[in-house]
This record gives C-alpha cells, structure tokens and sequence, in this order.
C-alpha cells in the first residue's frame, strides 16, 4: 500500500511519458490521476484528482509536458510548466483533490509540487525544503532542499534526465519527491538543480541549465 494515499481501485497504473489518450478499461468508471507540469528554473505544478462517471471504452486526452511546458488529464487535472521566473501551479476538477505549486528558482532551481506540498525554493544560500527540495546554488558549501523522500542530490548520482528505461520510485506516492543539488549538481526526482549548469530532476524540477520534463500517471 502507498504510504499516503493508498492503492486506487484495482491496483492498475498507466504511465504517460508523452502525450497520447488514456482508453478508460472495462468495467471501470473512475480513475485517479497524478499530473505534474514541466520544469524550468522554477519547479512545476502538481495535480492529482479522482474523474468519476466515465464510460468505459471512453478515451480522455493525456498531455504530457516538456521542460517548461503543462500537462493535463483531459479537462479534470491541470499542472502548468514553470519558466524562468515564476513556478508551475495545480488545478482539478474531480473529487478528492490535492494540488500543489512548484519552488521558485534563483541561482539554485525549484523542485516540483507533490502531495506533500509545495516544492522547495532554489537560492544561494541552504535551499528550502519542500515536497521535492529547492537547489543550493553556486557558493561552495551550500546544501539542497531535502524532499519528502531524500536529502541533497549530492546524496544520488541517479539526476538530470528521465531514466532511459524503468522507474524505480519505491512508491507511486514517493514521485517527484527527492532532494536538490548542491553547486553544479542536478536535482534528483523533481528536485531543483544546484546552479545555472545544473538540470532538475524528473519529473518537473527546475534548473539554470533545463527543467526537467512533466509526467501524468493514471491508476484504475
């Protein structure tokens, strides 16, 4: 069982990585979806919401955005991309809903927005602790935000881009949850990058060098 929200339905998950249509199973009438928005040197926005009343062989459009750029589960949830100075927000429409904002990103990026709260800010002094940890910036000694999930990416060599193949969150509920990176180190699972070479983790953390791409996750 996640630690938080807990096993949806059936137990099944359909990852999106990219844009495409969610076909709603047989027998099934509601999903639970986790939505989060592309990063830039802000973290982007997290939604999660319960759709309820589908028809089944029904589809709902899945967009699944770039660094900088919104993801969505059709209409029901929303997590727009951060940019350069402002982070990413959450929106929902269904029942049960959490929402959530990225960090802000100076020097340091922000991590992304999570069912723990809001992404920790980036800067260049300590980073802010959040539901994914905010990057220390470029001065020696710094430390990154901790995440939910983690300490500062100095901790973690897995940062910087999506896995080329798998995922290996222990828990869906542990996604876009890790530390930020310290200097010229990247963010870990969403969060922010250390300094302006410095890439956010996936999903949605922000970084000087490139945010992190987006995520939509649907369980049934």
């Amino acid at each position: 069982m996640n630690p938080f929200t807990g096993v949806f339905g059936y137990g099944q998950v359909q990852w999106f990585r990219a844009s495409g249509t969610f076909t709603v199973p047989a027998g099934v009438t509601s999903v639970r979806c986790r939505v989060w928005g592309g990063g830039a040197v802000g973290g982007g926005g997290f939604a999660m919401t319960t759709v309820t009343g589908l028809t089944p062989g029904g589809t709902v459009a899945v967009t699944v955005g770039a660094a900088a750029a919104t993801s969505s589960f059709g209409s029901y949830a929303t997590a727009t991309g951060a940019s350069a100075s402002t982070a990413g927000t959450g929106s929902a429409t269904g029942t049960n809903s959490v929402t959530a904002s990225g960090g802000t990103g100076s020097t340091g990026g922000g991590g992304v927005g999570g069912i723990f709260g809001n992404g920790g800010g980036g800067s260049t002094g300590v980073a802010q602790n959040g539901n994914a940890g905010g990057g220390g910036g470029t001065t020696s000694g710094n430390t990154g935000g901790n995440g939910f999930s983690g300490t500062g990416a100095q901790f973690n060599t897995n940062y910087g881009v999506p896995p080329t193949s798998g995922l290996t969150f222990p828990s869906l509920d542990l996604i876009g949850t890790g530390g930020g990176g310290v200097n010229t180190i990247s963010g870990v699972n969403g969060g922010g990058g250390g300094a302006s070479s410095a890439y956010g983790g996936f999903p949605g953390g922000g970084g000087g060098g490139g945010g992190a791409a987006g995520l939509v996750v649907v369980e049934w």
